[in-house]
């Protein structure tokens, strides 16, 4: 060095350095001079004077994951982040956290080897041993392991923490390295650790969140999820082997299942199939099926490659309370839990049950879900079983449980009566019912539900196999309300039956009599009604050997409900009038409107139209007098509905808006949403679609705005069927896609088999027959594994269309007439008709004119009696049109006037064009020019002005 380079050096302090060669020159003002190793504050002063060759840098990275998969979005994520880095002043710091065995060390390592050229003075790997069998690494251990990988000698590395961690950050200076630092216990852990040099990118991973790390140190949060059961699966085949997963796709996907797509789960369970090549991928399911899965995911002997034993690492961290917390979240056998179901299953106040989940939380041991409410993974669940089966007695598990039962049978009775506050639950005498409560607390009560229901389920089951007889009954009791409100019409059954067995078994003949009336409603409203009529006599008989009067009036209202739905109009107005006698009787008022509700809709049925508006008002009267607003409500929705089923639409909404204005005024937003929908509906049948559109688009708002995701499924199902009517058939089948996603998230069944038929008649409508098809196909399915016949014969109906939109007319007639069939087994008078229209159709393809004539001439028949002024409109013109097709002209004449007259007192503009158009072709058959030339020209004018609507 020249003699002015080293007198510019000690005036300015400046450091000079030959890093790699082993010549490092640091002086000081004031002439001090040192042999070896000296610090000053932050200053590392080490002297060198032994030049050495070029040492390589650290290439400390483990070894890639062969074959790793997944995990793309996070990938790119990443990828973002360091782009984003480039021109900041401070150093990269990533925290990926997530629960054990979900990958973060993979994915850190696998990164790490994708971005590794990036860092031309080397790859730093640390395995802080956070959660490990062999004692965590202090920081000063890490350090010291990280200086020596950067080549400092031994002797020149201070003992002092502070000291070490100056002289890292100084090795660091001006240097590119990625530093990965694995398994952190905490943020004390790491901070010592972290360079001051921006061209440095740190990667730490942990099991707790890191929230130290973020809050402090700016460290990015990258939180690992559970595989998506795509990347799953190729994880499965990547370890495996392609041929022999492709070779059992069902047991493959079955296998992703059973490791709940936990990547540690999935690299065991394939892992054991490679080196098993005589296994096939059922026998591996069927093995993990038969129970302690933990014990099964592992490899041999090595407990390093264990599910279990990697949990262990994790449990054994937490202190006593928490353990004993966490052993006892595995008797949950419900999807989520809150602090307050917590708080009752450890016997703990809700406050003291949100700081355990926090912890665990922490720990990545439970997941947040939404505010106040968590969930445990499914293998983690598992564990957290085996726990406490081993260290809790019997006698505590079970206080467990039958607390947690009991908080929600409190919870669920309580929010239950704002759901129906007349009727009658288990456990108490028919009294005066409670007043109307503010509508906003019903709505509450509603969601409390919407969130509990799956729990619900899961708490009777459990409550049942226990033999917990009444807690069982009383369950199954509490939330009938709320899953008939729902129409979650099977998970009714099902909870209800098993109260029946628990009530049978008790020999408690009161709590059977509730259960067994439930399942028959129940059936009803499946369309089962031999199911139904068999479950409401037995309710009946029941309700008479107790002598329960107010049972058997409700069993003989569910009794003529049956009849009505069977149209069995006399029977059910006999047997309507002796409930109507009893609930006069007892002064069961609103049983009376119910009964006068019932008896109108059965005179409704035998067109005794004065006498079913006569029982209608009386109903009213009633619901009025006791001040029932929101019967009142439904009391006018029915006879709207009564008024639809006339065929007289514009009376039918009136009545309609009535209800809407009455449900507005009580804040019933419930309530307010499904009439809206129904005017929605209503205005499709005259043709208005675009105010259709706009009153389902209000009933879709309101109904997302309180959380009633049942609604909004269901009013998205609507909205599809609107826009299809438009003729926007993307937007309808966007509208259909998402009502879908959510009626297959809450578990709707029903609703998604009609969410899918919507669709498939989107997909008709855009000629993707393929894909019309397959919705259907799995309409069909739906419907029939739910035993729903009425959605049965409504898919069957769609894919008729299909096929005679395709041209397969043998195909279209053999589905339209098994459609007929279930319609006139279950009593469904206007979808009958509706099947003899579409077969009607056929035959007239098919060129079998005088069977269409005949067929569609039941039909109308069929409207007539019915009194189905929009189907008497549709087989009408189809007559017309068929009586011109075999030369009757004048019969079509006929026919298509009729047709006009209907659809203009209705206001239906956009049949009257298709009409006045066959209308013309029939007046040009017979001449008459000037007048199809007239009516040609009024149906485009019409067609115009709808266009332009629109």
């Amino acid at each position: 060095m020249h003699i002015w380079s080293e007198h510019f050096a000690l005036i300015c302090g400046l450091e000079w350095g030959l890093y790699g060669e082993g010549l490092t020159l640091t002086a000081f003002l004031g002439g001090a001079s040192f042999e070896g190793d000296a610090v000053a504050g932050n200053k590392i002063v080490h002297l060198n004077q032994s030049p050495r060759g070029p040492l390589e840098p650290p290439q400390q990275l483990p070894l890639d994951i062969p074959g790793f998969t997944g995990r793309a979005a996070t990938l790119t994520r990443l990828d973002a982040l360091i782009e984003g880095n480039e021109q900041a002043s401070s150093p990269l710091i990533i925290a990926i956290t997530g629960m054990p065995g979900i990958g973060k060390t993979a994915l850190a390592v696998h990164w790490a080897h994708m971005i590794s050229e990036r860092f031309i003075d080397g790859h730093v790997f640390v395995d802080l041993r956070g959660y490990s069998d062999r004692a965590a690494l202090s920081a000063r251990e890490a350090l010291g392991q990280v200086l020596r990988a950067l080549h400092i000698p031994a002797r020149r590395i201070p003992v002092d923490e502070d000291e070490l961690a100056a002289l890292y950050r100084s090795q660091l200076a001006r240097k590119s390295v990625l530093i990965v630092l694995d398994d952190a216990a905490n943020y004390q852990q790491v901070h010592p650790l972290l360079p001051g040099s921006a061209s440095c990118v740190v990667v730490v991973t942990g099991r707790n969140d890191l929230a130290g790390l973020v809050a402090h140190d700016g460290a990015r949060p990258v939180a690992l999820e559970l595989l998506p059961a795509t990347e799953a699966l190729e994880l499965v085949r990547a370890v495996a082997g392609h041929e022999r997963t492709e070779a059992e796709p069902e047991a493959s996907a079955e296998l992703v299942r059973m490791c709940a797509r936990l990547p540690l789960a999935l690299r065991v369970a394939a892992a054991n199939l490679a080196i098993r090549p005589q296994q096939s991928v059922a026998d591996t399911v069927n093995t993990l099926a038969d129970g302690d899965r933990l014990s099964k995911l592992t490899l041999g002997q090595d407990l390093d490659e264990a599910v279990g034993a990697a949990f262990d690492l994790s449990y054994r961290g937490l202190d006593p309370e928490v353990r004993r917390a966490f052993r006892l979240l595995g008797l949950i056998e419900g999807t989520n839990f809150t602090p307050k179901a917590i708080g009752a299953l450890l016997a703990i106040t809700p406050e003291a049950a949100r700081r355990v989940l926090a912890r665990l939380e922490a720990a990545n041991l439970v997941q947040a879900i939404a505010y106040n409410r968590y969930q445990l993974h499914e293998l983690l669940r598992e564990y957290a079983r085996g726990r406490t089966h081993a260290e809790d007695e019997q006698l505590v598990r079970e206080s467990a449980v039958q607390r947690l039962a009991t908080w929600y049978l409190t919870a669920a009775q309580h929010a239950g009566r704002f759901l129906d506050r007349y009727r009658r639950t288990i456990g108490q005498e028919f009294t005066v019912p409670p007043v109307d409560t503010d509508p906003a607390e019903r709505t509450r009560h509603l969601e409390w539900f919407t969130l509990e229901h799956l729990n619900l389920i899961e708490v009777i089951g459990q409550t049942s196999r226990l033999g917990w007889d009444q807690l069982t009954w009383e369950l199954a009791d509490a939330v009938y309300d709320f899953f008939e409100l729902r129409r979650y019409c099977h998970e009714n059954i099902a909870v209800s039956r098993l109260g029946l067995e628990a009530a049978q078994r008790r020999m408690d003949l009161p709590a059977a009599f509730f259960m067994r009336h439930h399942i028959a409603v129940i059936h009803r409203e499946l369309g089962e009604f031999q199911e139904a009529f068999t479950e409401a006599q037995e309710a009946y008989r029941i309700s008479r050997l107790v002598q329960d009067r107010y049972g058997t009036a409700a069993a003989l209202d569910n009794i003529a409900k049956v009849h009505l739905n069977r149209s069995d109009y006399k029977e059910a107005l006999a047997v309507a009038e002796e409930a109507l006698a009893i609930h006069r009787e007892i002064s069961d008022r609103y049983g009376e409107a119910t009964a006068l509700d019932i008896m109108a809709r059965g005179h409704q049925g035998l067109s005794h139209y004065r006498d079913s508006f006569e029982h209608a008002e009386k109903a009213l009267i009633i619901r009025r007098d006791i001040g029932d607003r929101r019967g009142e409500a439904e009391t006018i929705d029915s006879i709207a509905r009564t008024y639809h089923a006339l065929g007289e639409p514009k009376k039918s909404l009136g009545y309609a808006e009535q209800a809407l204005a009455i449900r507005k005024a009580i804040g019933d937003r419930h309530g307010e949403g499904e009439t809206l929908a129904f005017l929605g509906y209503l205005h499709i049948w005259v043709g208005g679609h675009r105010r259709a559109h706009d009153y389902v688009e209000q009933a879709l708002q309101i109904r997302r705005s309180i959380a009633d995701r049942h609604g909004e499924g269901q009013a998205l199902v609507y909205l599809s069927t609107i826009r299809r009517r438009l003729g926007w058939y993307d937007a309808a089948v966007r509208a259909g896609l998402e009502a879908l996603d959510i009626l297959q998230e809450i578990g709707d069944r029903h609703g998604e088999a009609e969410a899918l038929d919507s669709l498939a008649r989107c997909y008709r409508r855009k000629e993707a027959f393929d894909e019309a098809r397959k919705d259907a196909g799995r309409s069909l399915s739906i419907s029939r594994s739910i035993g729903d016949r009425h959605g049965e014969a409504t898919a069957l109906h769609a894919l008729a269309l299909i096929d005679e939109k395709c041209g397969c007319l043998r195909e279209s007639r053999k589905l339209a007439k098994r459609a007929l069939r279930i319609r006139r087994r279950i009593g469904d008078r206007r979808g009958e008709a509706g099947s003899l229209d579409l077969l009607s159709k056929v035959y007239r393809q098919m060129g079998l004119l005088p069977k269409a004539y005949r067929i569609s001439h039941q039909a109308h028949a069929i409207n007539v009696d019915v009194a189905d002024g929009y189907g008497g409109i549709v087989t009408l013109r189809a007559l017309g049109e068929i009586s011109a097709d075999i030369g009757e002209n004048d019969e079509a004449l006929e026919h298509l006037m009729l047709t006009l007259e209907l659809e203009r007192e209705i206001g239906n503009r956009q049949d009257e064009a298709k009409t006045l158009l066959l209308y013309g072709k029939v007046m040009a058959n017979l001449g008459r020019l000037d007048e199809a030339e007239a009516a040609i020209s009024e149906a485009r004018r019409i067609e115009g002005e709808f266009n332009k609507e629109q």
